[in-house]
């Protein structure tokens, strides 16, 4: 026979989810932080949907919710104001979903960057991989339109500051499997701003070309801004033949690497060399890249030349 609870015990977990709740959400916004923008397209004073800080939190309604390939979903939110409401997340930052999972104690929290344009009026979206054992990428999976989902942030970061040089200056962007989100985010809002001067090389390592979840908004900013924006795909898998030049075969290594910096001959971005290199990718790739012996630390990208969200 099952024992009887005393009734002051359920208080604990309670305390103990708040306690989770603000070592998750400090540990995260002080470790990694990301780049915000302040540009005239994204404004220092934009009033924002969301709550600013991580103790507030906003319940979204889910509207849309596409299967993209085998384990990445498009999942769409209405915000809470509707039309009259934009989501303001700054681009390459992230929101902090939150849910308590069924007959737990203590809530689960994870970030993730907006795929949708933050000043699109009334809804936001995100993109989500579902991981074997993933507690909260298999929450978001199963949500259908008309669920909700508690997110806080969105997550502070640091600026960037458009150009305003007249020369040209490149930045290297790195993105490994999922890690493509904020790097795609970034990507867009410095696109977006005609006044930077700023070129972009996108380098993005995937198993397959089905991983390539965001091609056609890729190609899109491609034919828009095609002085400003090179996608190179590194392809670790054997599932496709790789006829098409923006295709690699293999992992994102050093070799790449020297012909992406040989394509930055004449930027300057004033500070220190022309070149800037910021990468999010899994660990492994994180490794190979940036650790002591790593790709980039032999090419001399160190310190302020390089970013890891």
């Amino acid at each position: 026979m099952a024992s009887k609870v005393p009734q002051y015990s359920r208080t604990l977990p309670v305390l103990s989810s708040l306690a989770v709740f603000a070592i998750a959400g400090s540990t995260y916004a002080n470790s990694r932080k990301p780049i915000q923008l302040d540009s005239a397209s994204n404004p220092p004073t934009k009033a924002f949907t969301f709550p600013s800080g991580m103790l507030f939190s906003k319940r979204l309604t889910v509207t849309h919710s596409e299967q993209v390939n085998h384990d990445t979903k498009r999942v769409t939110f209405a915000l809470p104001g509707e039309k009259s409401q934009v989501s303001g997340v700054p681009a390459g930052s992230a929101i902090l979903t939150q849910h308590t999972p069924a007959g737990g104690w203590f809530p689960v929290f994870r970030p993730y960057t907006p795929i949708s344009d933050p000043n699109e009026p009334g809804t936001l979206q995100l993109l989500v991989k579902q991981y074997p054992n993933g507690k909260a990428s298999s929450h978001i999976h199963s949500l259908q339109p008309g669920d909700q989902l508690t997110v806080r942030g969105p997550i502070p970061g640091y600026s960037y500051t458009p150009s305003s040089r007249p020369q040209s200056r490149d930045l290297i962007l790195v993105a490994g499997g999922a890690g493509i989100t904020p790097i795609y985010s970034l990507a867009r809002g410095i696109l977006q701003d005609a006044n930077d001067n700023t070129r972009i090389q996108l380098l993005w390592g995937i198993n397959g070309t089905r991983d390539i979840v965001l091609k056609s908004e890729l190609e899109a900013l491609g034919r828009t801004h095609p002085d400003r924006l090179q996608v190179t795909y590194a392809v670790s898998g054997a599932d496709c033949a790789l006829e098409n030049e923006k295709y690699k075969k293999g992992y994102i290594n050093k070799s790449m690497l020297q012909e992406a910096f040989a394509m930055c001959e004449n930027s300057s971005w004033g500070d220190a060399k022309g070149i800037k290199v910021w990468l999010c990718g899994p660990p492994t790739m994180e490794s190979a890249l940036t650790g002591k012996d790593g790709a980039l630390a032999e090419l001399g990208v160190i310190g302020k030349e390089l970013h890891k969200f």
